[in-house]
C-alpha cells in the first residue's frame, strides 16, 4: 500500500512540476506580448504627438493666408455676384427620373432626412 500511494504522489507530483512549468512560460510569453503592445501605444502615442504638432504648424491662420494670396487668385465679391437662394436651381433625385413612369404628373414625391 505504501509502495502504491507513494507511487501516485510522485506521479502527482510530477504533473504539478509540468503544469508549474507550462504556466510559468505561458506568463511569459503574455508578458512578453503586453510589453511589445505597451511599446507600440507608446510609439502611437508619439507619433500622434507629432502629427498634431505639424497640423497645428501647418494649419496657421497667416500661412494660410500666404498660401492663399500666393496660389489663389481671389478678389474681392462684386454685387452683381451675388444671389437669392430663389434663383439657385434644385437638383433632379435620381428616385424621381426612376419613378417618372409609374407616377401620374402632378404627383407630389416627399422625402423624410434622416437627423444625424
Amino acid at each position: 500500500m505504501t509502495a502504491r500511494g507513494g507511487a501516485i504522489w510522485m506521479v502527482l507530483a510530477l504533473i504539478s512540476a509540468v503544469a508549474a512549468f507550462t504556466l510559468k512560460y505561458e506568463v511569459r510569453d503574455l508578458a512578453e506580448q503586453l510589453a511589445s503592445l505597451e511599446h507600440q501605444i507608446s510609439e502611437s502615442r508619439e507619433t500622434s504627438h507629432v502629427l498634431r504638432a505639424e497640423w497645428s504648424y501647418l494649419s496657421r491662420p497667416e500661412r494660410l493666408a500666404e498660401l492663399a494670396e500666393r496660389h489663389l487668385d481671389l478678389a474681392p465679391m462684386d454685387v452683381g455676384q451675388m444671389g437669392q437662394l430663389i434663383e439657385v436651381p434644385l437638383r433632379e433625385h435620381p428616385l424621381e427620373e426612376e419613378l417618372a413612369s409609374e407616377l401620374a404628373e402632378g404627383t407630389l414625391i416627399t422625402y423624410q432626412v434622416a437627423q444625424p
